[in-house]
């Protein structure tokens, strides 16, 4: 046990010095001498499921200048940066990557772990020191929604160190909102969600820990999966004491926005972007019931949509994954089957 502890405090250790973004190379910028800084949060940058173009949203890059000029500390994208990251890359560094001032953080999507473009952006998980307070990004893909491994291990040491004094904070970054599966109040919100296929051990293993962080500091986790059909870019949702889930990520419509965090020595502010010129209410206004009281219906299955959706799913390699074991389970039922007819 002793070793095993010295390896995984080891391997976070090694995380804390990842302080620069792995899609421009900018360096995450420090507090100022007082501690302030501003934090640009969104997702799903690739924009509608049918782009397929090979840039990320219009209105994202329509928004770069505006997103320079916030002059924040860093973009934390909560996931699906890019829809085909081998097909898109470089039509990402010279649209997005190479104009972004902002250093660039990604929790990876289901889209960014397709191919070998940005596998080692995608390794997660990631801690960013911001001062006292503490930035952890993770992979909701790689264990289906559950956080286990050095991902937990991860948010345990959090749990260990945050620092006791003062005010701090704790942003966590992920792209399935895992604390949405097992709640009876926020799955339906995020119904049509890539999510678990077996269980999450969010209120298991995870919230306990998220519980003891609250104790002494701010527990903020956002995240980016969020249906084309959802009625805002933003959620935002206190739940007990010191601890917020919400959601941030746009699908190149006139909803898309932003958030920002402003980190002062006053405490946190946070405000919202709107990418195409819309009024925005106040952040805290997009709770759960404002989302509840603006679902709609799932639509009637759009036929037009068949061939796209078949050509979509034949290109995933866990399609052909799934396709041989089925072939094979087959194979081996009629051999069974055959043998016994023979006897």
């Amino acid at each position: 046990m002793r070793i095993r502890g010295l390896f995984v405090g080891l391997t976070l250790a090694s995380m804390v010095f990842s302080q620069s973004s792995p899609f421009n190379g900018r360096p995450l910028l420090v507090p100022d001498s007082a501690g302030s800084y501003r934090l640009l949060i969104g997702g799903h940058f690739h924009g509608a499921s049918t782009n397929a173009s090979g840039y990320p949203a219009a209105t994202l890059l329509a928004n770069l200048a505006a997103f320079n000029a916030t002059k924040a500390n860093a973009l934390l994208s909560t996931g699906d940066l890019f829809l085909n990251p081998d097909r898109d890359s470089a039509r990402y560094a010279g649209s997005f990557f190479d104009v972004l001032d902002l250093p660039l953080f990604n929790a990876p999507g289901n889209h960014d772990l397709e191919g070998r473009a940005y596998n080692q952006a995608a390794r997660m998980p990631q801690i960013l020191h911001m001062g006292k307070d503490r930035i952890l990004l993770l992979d909701t893909e790689r264990d289906d929604s559950r956080i286990e491994g050095d991902q937990l291990d991860a948010l345990r040491m959090l749990a260990d160190s945050m620092p006791r004094a003062g005010r701090s904070r704790l942003f966590i970054v992920s792209h399935r909102p895992v604390w949405s599966e097992e709640d009876a109040r926020f799955g339906p919100l995020f119904a049509g969600n890539t999510r678990s296929l077996t269980g999450s051990n969010f209120k298991a293993d995870v919230l306990p820990l998220l519980e003891r962080i609250a104790k002494h500091a701010e527990v903020f986790w956002i995240s980016g999966s969020m249906a084309g059909r959802a009625p805002a870019s933003i959620f935002f949702q206190p739940v007990g004491q010191n601890i917020t889930y919400m959601q941030c990520a746009i699908r190149d419509e006139l909803r898309d926005a932003v958030m920002i965090a402003d980190v002062s020595e006053t405490g946190l502010t946070w405000s919202a972007m709107s990418l195409t010129g819309q009024v925005m209410e106040p952040v805290a206004a997009y709770n759960a019931d404002w989302w509840d009281a603006r679902r709609t219906l799932e639509p009637a299955f759009n036929w037009r949509l068949l061939p796209y959706l078949i050509r979509k799913n034949i290109g995933y390699p866990s399609f052909w994954y799934g396709a041989a074991a089925a072939s094979v389970l087959l194979i081996v039922v009629g051999l069974l089957l055959r043998r016994r007819a023979q006897h």
